[in-house]
C-alpha cells in the first residue's frame, strides 16, 4: 500500500526499458512489507545531473546505476564509499539526508556469482572483453577469486591500457592488451586455450548482437560469463550453451548485486529467494 511514508527507488540508465530490477526489488520489498516502491528511469545524457538533483529535492531514497552512467555519475556525487572508491564506478546511489553517496555492488554480484556457479579462477588466466566500469568492477572480482593474469581485449587500445595500468597499479596483476579490431590476429595465440574463464564486460549483447570468439580454441573446461542480461539468453552465451561450454549471463549478477544494493536502500537483508522466483 502507498502512503504517505513511502519512499521512491529507482534504477536511471539510458536506455532502462530492458532492465529487470523493478521485477524483483518491488517483490522483495513487498515480501518484507517495507515502505518503499522501485521504478526505473531512461535519463537522457543532458539530464543526468538534473535527475541527481532531483534526487535531493524529492527525497529519493536510492537510485541503481546501469550503462552508459556508471562512471559518468561520479562528479555529482558527494563521496564515494567501499568498492567504488577503489573501482571508480558507481552502480548503486544511496541519498543520506541530501548527500548523495556512490556504492559499486557489481563486484560483489561478481565475485558471488562466480563462487555460486563454483567457477574457480584461483591461478588461472582470465580474458576480459572491455575496459569501462563494468570491466573494472570485474577485474576486481577476478582478483578477489585469485586470478593470476588478465587478457582486455578493447575496441580502442588507448583506454584498454588505462585499464591495464589501474589494474596492475592497485592488485599487481599481468594484464595484457590488445585492440577489438585485432582479435583475429590473435586467433592462434595459446590465451585462447589457456583462458579459464572470459568475462563480456561490453554492452554487446544487450540489442541481441553477436560476439564471435574462436570457439573451437577454447578450453573445453573454459567459463563464458556474460555481465549482460536479457529477458531471453544473451547471444554469446546461447552459443555456448549450444556448444557444450560453461556459462551464465548477467541475470545472475544482477540478482546478487541488487541483493546487495537492497541492503544499502533499506538497512535489512535482502529475501533472495524471493528475488530470484521473480527474476525467473
Amino acid at each position: 500500500m502507498i502512503t504517505a511514508q513511502t519512499r521512491l527507488l529507482g534504477v536511471i540508465g539510458y536506455p532502462i526499458e530492458h532492465s529487470l530490477s523493478p521485477l524483483f526489488q518491488n517483490a522483495a520489498l513487498s515480501y518484507l512489507g517495507l515502505p518503499f516502491v522501485y521504478l526505473a528511469f531512461d535519463i537522457l545524457p543532458s539530464n543526468l545531473e538534473r535527475a541527481l538533483e532531483a534526487m535531493r529535492i524529492f527525497s529519493i531514497r536510492g537510485f541503481n546505476v546501469t550503462i552508459p552512467y556508471k562512471e559518468k555519475v561520479i562528479p555529482f556525487l558527494d563521496a564515494l564509499e567501499g568498492e567504488a572508491r577503489v573501482i571508480e564506478a558507481v552502480n548503486t546511489i544511496v541519498n543520506e539526508k541530501g548527500k548523495l553517496i556512490g556504492y559499486n555492488t557489481d563486484g560483489v554480484g561478481l565475485y558471488r556469482s562466480l563462487e555460486r556457479k563454483g567457477v574457480n579462477v584461483e591461478g588461472k588466466k582470465a580474458l576480459l572483453l572491455g575496459a569501462g566500469g563494468a570491466a573494472k568492477a570485474a577485474v576486481w572480482a577476478l582478483w578477489k577469486r585469485g586470478v593470476k593474469s588478465i587478457f582486455v581485449i578493447n575496441r580502442t587500445r588507448e583506454r584498454g591500457e588505462d585499464l591495464a595500468n589501474w589494474a596492475r597499479a592497485e592488485f599487481f596483476l599481468e594484464v595484457e592488451v590488445v585492440e577489438w579490431g585485432k582479435m583475429k590476429e590473435q586467433d592462434s595465440l595459446p590465451l585462447w586455450q589457456e583462458a579459464g574463464v572470459i568475462v563480456n564486460a561490453t554492452s554487446l549483447g544487450l540489442k541481441g548482437e553477436e560476439i564471435s570468439l574462436p570457439w573451437e580454441k577454447l578450453s573445453p573446461s573454459v567459463w563464458i560469463v556474460d555481465v549482460v542480461y536479457r529477458r531471453g539468453l544473451t547471444p554469446l552465451v546461447r552459443e555456448a550453451k549450444k556448444r557444450g561450454i560453461q556459462s551464465f549471463d548477467g541475470k545472475e549478477m544482477l540478482l546478487q548485486q541488487g541483493a546487495e544494493s537492497f541492503f544499502l536502500f533499506t538497512g535489512e537483508k535482502a529475501p533472495l529467494k524471493v528475488m530470484e522466483e521473480a527474476l525467473d
